[in-house]
């Protein structure tokens, strides 16, 4: 079935952090996986910061996003309509939009869920009062321990 992937998730197969072989083996494996076309947006502004907190040099970074443009291709959303759903996601859970986004993506690609590296967005969408939106979150190591890898 398949995953959408969001940026703290993604950015995980450029950065070093603690849990990024797990997203490198969300990469490798064998699920669907699906990024919109903004996600590019976020992780090019994470890069940018990695350059600007001196953790990066310009030219890491633009590796870094030549890897994540060559990793998954991003889907088109201009004809998806997804901002009244994220809008209605993120008053009633009290988060960004900029992340609710992700949910309505997965919602309208009929994705199993949203893979994410994202404690407070978790937490956040435990409050959505329908109960299957809040389940469509799957955090990073949720997934690992499904296949066996955490």
């Amino acid at each position: 079935m398949t995953l959408v992937v969001d940026a703290s998730v993604g950015l995980k197969w450029v950065l070093q952090e603690r849990d990024s072989h797990l997203a490198q083996s969300l990469a490798g494996g064998d699920e669907e996986l699906l990024v919109p076309d903004f996600w590019l947006n976020e992780a090019c502004n994470v890069l940018w910061l990695q350059v600007r907190k001196g953790i990066f040099t310009p030219e890491e970074a633009r590796e870094g996003l030549a890897l994540l443009r060559a990793q998954v291709e991003p889907t088109p959303t201009a004809n998806l309509d997804l901002h009244d759903v994220a809008l209605e996601i993120g008053i009633a859970t009290a988060h960004s939009t900029y992340d609710t986004l992700y949910l309505a993506f997965a919602i309208a690609m009929g994705a199993r869920g949203v893979v994410v590296s994202d404690k407070a967005f978790v937490s956040d969408m435990r409050r959505h009062p329908d109960p299957a939106l809040a389940v469509l979150l799957i955090p990073l190591e949720d997934w690992a321990k499904e296949k066996g890898l955490a």
